[in-house]
């Protein structure tokens, strides 16, 4: 347990800062004197640990402090390295790309017979086929966010058309595959949220700006102002020769397998020009029951397509 509560203590101190005996004492629920020999026990072991006197005093790692590879397990290294090659998939970021040498360069003291360790699973945000465009906007944004620089777009919204926008980048932002800018667009004057495969053209401004108080938090919840298309609920019979790719596109618990072979999908999808496209996708293999509005679009798009033929 004394173990334990070293441990614990040590990564308290790393996270928090600085933490008084006191709180100390109340989160483990020793005593005052139980603290202070277990911080004389972890500054003997090598890890200063720094006293502070005052009302807002207490203990901390000292400042230039920095930890060895003994404190984290060979396992936690490989984990991180994973983590972080998953992430330089999808950009060469060159931060990342030292961070992971350094974390790699601390498996060289490790057993021989251990270093040959991989993490079972491999991380890799960069879809099939990718090509270096998106890597490259993603460098010169995140130049125009540190530098905290205007930038002018062309960019292309799910109906088709194309407007210009200037934009004050303020996060990069990485949702499963797709990459994603948030700023603010000087000509909604609001917030939004941008996906790079639809910027189409992009120059960085020399025109600097503020970031706004607000824009500064680490996580983003989406907003639904952000989603302007229309949900609707779908009713579609697949024919069992396309079952392998109904069950990749479409969660389990939408699918019912009925006793023709034939598979019914209940769903929710946005009504836009994507829908229409992956439906026909399906060819003579989908029938869609409802809504009545997409099946009678699907049949009049087909006798378009007849017609072009014939």
């Amino acid at each position: 347990m004394k173990v334990e509560r070293l441990l614990a203590i040590v990564i308290m101190l790393l996270n928090k800062r600085r933490v008084s005996a006191r709180e100390l004492s109340d989160h483990f629920e020793v005593s005052l004197r139980t603290v202070y020999r277990d911080l004389e026990t972890i500054n003997a072991a090598g890890i200063p640990i720094v006293a502070y006197p005052g009302a807002s005093g207490g203990y901390e790692i000292m400042e230039n402090f920095t930890i060895d590879r003994q404190y984290l397990s060979l396992d936690e290294l490989v984990a991180v390295i994973a983590a972080l090659k998953g992430v330089h998939s999808s950009t060469d970021d060159k931060q990342i790309g030292q961070l992971l040498e350094k974390i790699k360069a601390l498996l060289i003291t490790a057993p021989s017979s251990l270093q040959g360790s991989a993490h079972p699973v491999i991380y890799d945000f960069n879809p099939w086929g990718s090509t270096p465009a998106i890597a490259e906007k993603v460098n010169r944004l995140r130049e125009a966010i540190e530098k905290r620089l205007r930038v002018r777009i062309t960019y292309t919204k799910m109906q088709g058309d194309a407007t210009e926008r200037t934009i004050e980048p303020v996060k990069l932002i990485i949702k499963g595959y797709v990459w994603y800018v948030y700023g603010y667009c000087l000509q909604r004057q609001e917030d939004r949220l941008f996906r790079l495969s639809r910027i189409a053209d992009m120059s960085v401004l020399t025109e600097e700006f503020s970031p706004r108080p607000y824009q500064q938090a680490d996580k983003l919840e989406w907003l639904e102002e952000w989603d302007t298309s229309e949900r609707i609920s779908l009713v579609l019979q697949f024919s069992s020769r396309v079952h392998v790719r109904v069950r990749d596109m479409f969660a389990p618990e939408a699918i019912e397998t009925m006793q023709d072979g034939s598979i019914l999908v209940r769903t929710m999808m946005t009504d836009d020009e994507w829908l229409n496209g992956m439906l026909l996708s399906f060819g003579d293999t989908l029938f869609v029951h409802e809504p009545e509005h997409v099946r009678e679009r699907m049949r009049d798009t087909v006798k378009r397509m007849t017609k072009l033929y014939e």
